[in-house]
Formats: structure tokens, sequence, C-alpha cells
């Protein structure tokens, strides 16, 4: 068994190594007391301790519960890029490859595990980010791995695009995605349909197809302000319990559908262009 009196990433003594469960979004932490004095996800921990998931859930590690609904203000990683950077030209060229300009949202580069980095923030503080790895991860236990989450980060309170303050005025509508790149592809779309400083519309990601109580309360307090909320999921299965939920909460006043199972906004994006797709997508909206 594992001795969770020593780390077994810096190998130094401490009183323990802690994790915690996420009760809102079922994420798992693990938190070095020692020399490292950090956090980790589960996927980093087990990969940087040389561990597989197996062997991580056999050790005798103290139990944290997370408080429920808290974020917290974090320093700005070095390793994070802006796009612009020479040192992040394969991020770059990466973003281009997916149809999208580098300048239509808030994207930056991450060295350390060669990612674009979606940042998140409330207010004007840094909250957290989420990574999206250039090519997927292989873990320990043979798993692909194609995203990665900063350690802290409370994805079920925050939502990428929006920093959840009050919006202007000219804000006429919400859409909403699983993904940041589906996000961005749409904003882009849109754009190059009204202008960047006409748009009416504004693209959230909710990083994945959850839709926990924040969240919901978030898309129905856009809607109590008279604003559309244009829920666009994948059309797949995941996509379409997310939509199931969101009709059920009512959260919503619209909704839009890829017409392909296999096809994503992106995807479209890349095949279409920019003002094709925001056509396309313009007439995929359907009323609940």
């Amino acid at each position: 068994m594992i001795n969770t009196k020593k780390c077994p990433i810096c190998r130094r003594p401490n009183d323990t190594v802690y994790w915690h469960s996420d009760p809102t979004d079922n994420s798992i932490w693990c938190y070095c007391t020692g020399k490292c004095q950090r956090g980790y996800s589960l996927y980093q921990y087990c990969t940087a301790a040389g561990l597989s998931l197996k062997e991580f859930l056999k050790a005798d590690f103290a139990f944290e519960e997370a408080q429920s609904n808290e974020v917290q203000a974090m320093g700005w990683p070095s390793w994070f890029l802006p796009l612009f950077d020479t040192r992040a030209k394969k991020g770059l060229d990466y973003i281009k490859s997916r149809g999208l300009d580098p300048g239509v949202g808030d994207m930056f580069y991450d060295t350390a595990s060669s990612a674009i980095v979606f940042p998140y923030y409330l207010g004007s503080t840094f909250v957290g980010a989420q990574m999206r790895f250039l090519e997927p991860k292989v873990n320990a236990d043979g798993d692909v791995q194609k995203m990665d989450t900063m350690p802290g980060t409370r994805l079920s309170l925050l939502v990428y695009g929006s920093s959840q303050q009050p919006l202007p005025s000219t804000v006429k509508g919400i859409i909403v995605t699983e993904g940041a790149f589906n996000a961005l592809s749409l904003q882009q779309a849109l754009n190059s349909i009204y202008g960047v400083v006409n748009n009416p519309w504004r693209c959230w990601a909710f990083s994945g197809s959850g839709l926990g109580e924040h969240k919901t309360d978030l898309l129905k307090e856009q809607i109590a302000e008279g604003r559309k909320v244009i829920l666009a999921p994948d059309a797949d299965t995941a996509g379409l319990k997310m939509l199931n939920k969101a009709q059920a909460n009512e959260c919503l006043t619209h909704y839009a559908l890829p017409e392909d199972t296999d096809s994503d906004w992106n995807r479209l994006l890349v095949s279409l262009g920019s003002e094709g797709l925001g056509r396309y997508f313009l007439n995929r909206v359907k009323p609940t």
C-alpha cells in the first residue's frame, strides 16, 4: 500500500497527501502539503507519481470534502503564453487548423502540457482554466484524455466566455455549447454575419454536457432579463440528454442541433467557413 505520509511525487514526508471529491461535478483533486505545496487533478497526480488509477484508489489517503459554492483566485501560470508569443507558434497553428481566428476569444498556449488554454474569470479575477491537448494523452490505465483542468478550478460554477457579470443591453441572446471550440466557432460565425460590434449574440461554453443548479439559474436569469437562450449541444446522446434536462428545467427559449451526429459546430466551421456556419446555425434554431 502507498505510504500516505510521503508524497509519491516529491518523496518528502508531510502530514498526509490529501484528496477530495467535488460533489458538484464529481471531479477529484489531490493536494501535497510537502515539497509540492500544490494541487493536482487526479490524472496529473497519477501521471507525475507514476501510479495507475488502480494503485491510487488502493491507497489510504485522507479525505476532505470540497466547499460546494466557492471559487478561488489563482495566480496566472508563467507557462500560459499569449498566442502572439513566438513560443506559442505550435498552439497558434493548431487553432488556425480548427478554422478559428486567434482573436475571436480568450485563448492561450500551455507550454508545459502542449495544450490550448481556456481561462475562466469571475468578474476580473482569474479563477481557473481548462487545457485542450494538441495531441490526446494516454494514461497508465490506457484511457485517452483530450482535456485537463487546472487544479482547483470549479467547473460547475464557471462558464467559458462569461465572467458572470451583468451584460450590456446590446446583448439580446446567449448561445450555450458544450465545449469552448464550439462556442468560439459560433461566435466567429455570427460575428461574420452581424459584425463584431453589432453582434447581439454571446456564446458561452459549459465545459461539457453537465447542467447543474448554478448554470441552470444563470440561464433562467438571462431569460428573466428578456434575452433569448439557445442551447446548442452536440447531437449525440450526451447532448440530447443536456437538451432534455434544460427543457425540463425551463432554462432555454430555443435550441439548435447539427443535423449530423458525427459533426459539431467546430467541424462545420472548418467545412462551411465562418459565414456559411453562421447562416447554417441560424437556420437550425428552433423554439422550445
